[in-house]
C-alpha cells in the first residue's frame, strides 16, 4: 500500500514538473495576431525584423545550410588555435634559455661570492636540507668579507665565464681586453644602523634615529694582495675607511649591503635564432642583523638586465636561418589572424547592436511592449566578446615577441609578453567551447556550468568567509612555529593544499614540539579544518554541480530553450517557425539580406 502510495505521489510529481515545464514553455503574448492587425507596411518590417532576429539566432552551421556562406570566424579560430599553440611552442622554448641564463648567473654569483657556498643550497628542497645562510661571529664575517674582496678582484681571471666590470668602456673597445687595476670600479657599501648606543650602570640608551652611511672601497692592488694573505687584514683595511664591525657595533648596526656590477654576455647554441646579447648584473651582497641576536643572516641578490654595450653576429653562411624564417613567418601570420579575427568579431558586435536598437523601436513604437534587459542582452555575444579580448592579446604580445627577436630590447619585456600570449592562447581555446555548444551531446558541460554559476558563487561566499577565518587563525597562533604557516601567503596555500589532500603529515610533523600547547592546538586545528572541509564544504561543492548536472540531463531531451528562460523576445521569434528545410530555395530566398533588415549603409550582409 505504501509503495503504491508513493508510486502515485512521485507520477504527480513527474506530472506537475511536465505541467510547470510546459507551463513556462508556453508563449506569454501572441504575438502573431497582434501583427496581423498591424498595417502592411509595419506588418512588413516586423515579418522582416522575425526573420533577422531568427537568422541572427541560428549558429554556424545552420546559417551555412540557409545561405551556404562559409563560416569565417569558425575557420579562422581552428587556425588560430593551431598556429597560436605553434608560436607559443616556439617562444616558450626561447623564454626557457633565458630564465635558465638568470638562474644560473644567480647560481654563479653566489659559488663566487659567498663563502662555502655548496650544491646543496641550490637546489630547491621542502623541508630545506640545511639552514639559513649565516655568520655568527666577528672571524666568520672577517672570513666573508675577505672572500667577498678577493673574488671581485679575480672574477675575470678564475671564472670559466665572459665577466668583465662594468666601466664606461673597455681599452680597444674589446670587453675580454684586460684593465688595469685602477680602473676597476670600486665596491659599494650601503650601511643602515641607528646613531649610537650607550650604556650607563647597566642601563641602555639607544639613539634610535636612522643612520644611513655610503661608502666605496677603492682599495689598491696592495691591499687586495693583504686581504687575500691574511683573513685579519681586511678589518684594518676597512677601519681606515670608516668601516667597523666591533662588538659595540653590534647594537647599532641593522644591514650592510656590498654593491657592485658586472658584465657578460649570453649565447644559447641549441637557440639558431638567438643573437649573442650582452647583460649588466647588478650584484648585491647583504648582511642582515636587523634582530640583533648574533645570527647574521646573509643573502645575494642579483638584477641583470640588457645592455647595448656590444653587438654579436652570428656567421652561419649566407641568408637567414630557418629557425628564424619559421619563429617570423609564425609570428606575422598569428598576427594576420589575429587582425582579421577581431574585425570581423567587432563587426559582428556593432551588428548585433544595431539591430538590437531596431528590435527595441519595433517593441516600443508598434508592439507596445518594451523587451527587458535580459532580452537586451542576448544580443551581446559573450563568445565575441572574449574573443576580441584574447585576438587584442595576442596581437599585443606578438607585436612585443617580434620586438624581442628582432630589435634586442630589454629581457624584463619576457615576462609582459609571456601574460599577454599565455592569457590569449588560454582564452582561443576557451572560446571554440562555443563550437562544441553547437552538437547536443557536447553542450552539457556549458550548460551545467551556467545553472551552476549563481549557486556556487553564493556557497562560495559563505565559504571564503569560513576559510579567512581558519586562515587568520592558523597563520597568528601557528606561524611561529611552523614554517608553512609564516606569513599569511603560505598559510593560505598550506590550507588549500591540506583541502586537496596534499602534504598533510608534513603539515603535521612541521609543527615544532617545543610548545606543547602549540603542538596540541596545531593538530586539532588542522583535524577541524580538513574534517569541516573535506567532508563538508567540498561535498557540498560538488553537490551543488551534480544537482545542476542532472537537472540538465533531464530537461536536454527538450531542448536548450527548455533549459534557459524564456522572454517575449523568444516568443516573439518564435510565433513564425522556421521552415524545416533550411536549404531549400525558399529558405534561402526568405533570409536572403534583400528580406531582412537594413541596419545601415555598409552592414546590408549579417553573417
Amino acid at each position: 500500500m505504501s509503495r503504491r502510495s508513493t508510486t502515485d505521489r512521485s507520477d504527480f510529481n513527474d506530472n506537475a514538473s511536465n505541467a510547470s515545464s510546459n507551463a513556462s514553455r508556453r508563449p506569454t503574448i501572441n504575438f502573431q495576431e497582434i501583427m496581423e492587425d498591424l498595417p502592411h507596411h509595419e506588418r512588413e518590417t516586423g515579418e522582416r525584423l522575425r526573420r533577422h532576429l531568427q537568422f541572427f539566432f541560428m549558429n554556424p552551421m545552420e546559417k551555412w545550410k540557409v545561405r551556404h556562406q562559409l563560416p569565417y570566424k569558425l575557420v579562422l579560430q581552428v587556425l588560430k588555435i593551431v598556429f597560436v599553440t605553434m608560436q607559443l611552442i616556439l617562444f616558450a622554448e626561447m623564454r626557457m634559455s633565458h630564465v635558465d641564463f638568470l638562474e644560473d648567473t644567480t647560481t654563479v654569483m653566489r659559488h663566487r661570492f659567498l663563502k662555502e657556498w655548496n650544491d646543496d643550497r641550490d637546489a630547491l628542497q621542502y623541508p630545506p636540507a640545511e639552514g639559513r645562510y649565516s655568520v655568527y661571529d666577528d672571524q666568520g664575517l672577517s672570513e666573508h668579507l675577505s672572500f667577498l674582496i678577493n673574488s671581485y678582484y679575480s672574477i675575470r681571471n678564475d671564472s670559466f665565464a665572459s665577466f668583465s666590470y662594468d666601466v664606461v668602456s673597455h681599452p680597444s673597445g674589446n670587453l675580454g681586453a684586460q684593465i688595469s687595476f685602477e680602473s676597476i670600479p670600486p665596491i659599494e657599501v650601503l650601511i643602515d644602523r641607528i646613531s649610537n648606543v650607550t650604556v650607563n650602570n647597566n642601563t641602555y640608551n639607544f639613539d634610535i634615529r636612522e643612520v644611513k652611511d655610503t661608502k666605496r672601497l677603492n682599495l689598491t692592488e696592495t691591499e687586495v694582495f693583504q686581504i687575500g694573505q691574511s683573513d685579519d687584514a681586511v678589518r684594518d683595511i676597512l677601519a681606515t675607511r670608516g668601516i667597523t664591525f666591533l662588538p659595540e657595533d653590534a647594537l647599532k648596526i641593522s644591514t650592510v649591503q656590498f654593491k657592485f656590477r658586472l658584465r657578460t654576455i649570453h649565447y644559447s647554441p641549441t637557440a639558431g635564432d638567438q643573437k649573442p646579447e650582452c647583460y649588466k648584473i647588478s650584484v648585491s651582497i647583504k648582511f642582515d642583523n636587523s634582530r640583533h641576536t648574533g645570527q647574521v643572516h646573509v643573502t645575494l641578490s642579483t638584477v641583470v638586465s640588457y645592455v647595448n654595450v656590444c653587438n654579436g653576429r652570428i656567421i652561419k653562411g649566407v641568408g637567414w636561418s630557418f629557425d628564424t624564417l619559421l619563429i617570423g613567418g609564425t609570428d606575422i601570420f598569428v598576427l594576420i589572424l589575429c587582425i582579421l579575427s577581431l574585425i570581423l568579431c567587432c563587426r559582428a558586435l556593432i551588428k548585433a547592436h544595431l539591430l538590437q536598437i531596431k528590435t527595441s523601436d519595433y517593441f516600443e513604437n508598434v508592439l507596445k511592449n518594451k523587451i527587458t534587459v535580459t532580452d537586451q542582452l542576448d544580443f551581446l555575444n559573450l563568445w565575441y566578446v572574449m574573443i576580441v579580448v584574447n585576438d587584442a592579446l595576442i596581437i599585443i604580445g606578438t607585436v612585443a615577441k617580434i620586438s624581442i627577436e628582432f630589435q634586442d630590447f630589454d629581457n624584463s619585456l619576457f615576462t609582459l609578453t609571456s601574460i599577454f600570449l599565455g592569457m590569449g592562447a588560454l582564452l582561443v581555446y576557451v572560446g571554440v567551447l562555443r563550437y562544441f555548444g553547437f552538437f547536443s551531446q557536447y553542450n552539457i558541460l556549458m550548460l551545467t556550468l551556467k545553472r551552476s554559476a549563481p549557486n556556487i558563487m553564493r556557497f562560495m561566499t559563505c565559504a571564503i568567509v569560513l576559510y579567512a577565518g581558519f586562515l587568520i587563525a592558523g597563520w597568528v597562533i601557528i606561524g611561529p612555529y611552523s614554517m608553512k604557516f609564516r606569513t599569511l601567503a603560505e598559510s593560505s596555500e598550506a590550507l588549500f593544499s591540506l583541502l586537496n589532500g596534499d602534504d598533510m603529515f608534513a603539515t603535521f610533523y612541521t609543527i615544532n614540539d617545543s610548545n606543547t600547547v602549540i603542538k596540541v592546538f596545531g593538530t586539532v586545528y588542522i583535524y577541524l579544518f580538513v574534517s569541516l572541509f573535506i567532508y563538508v564544504v567540498l561535498s557540498l561543492f560538488i553537490a551543488i554541480i551534480m544537482d545542476a548536472y542532472e537537472v540538465v540531463k533531464d530537461r536536454y531531451s527538450d531542448g536548450l530553450r527548455a533549459i534557459e528562460k524564456r522572454g517575449c523576445l523568444r516568443d516573439f521569434v518564435e510565433s513564425n517557425p522556421p521552415p524545416s528545410e533550411l536549404g531549400s530555395p525558399t529558405t534561402r530566398s526568405a533570409y536572403a539580406p534583400s528580406n531582412l533588415l537594413n541596419l545601415g549603409r555598409g552592414w546590408q550582409r549579417l553573417e
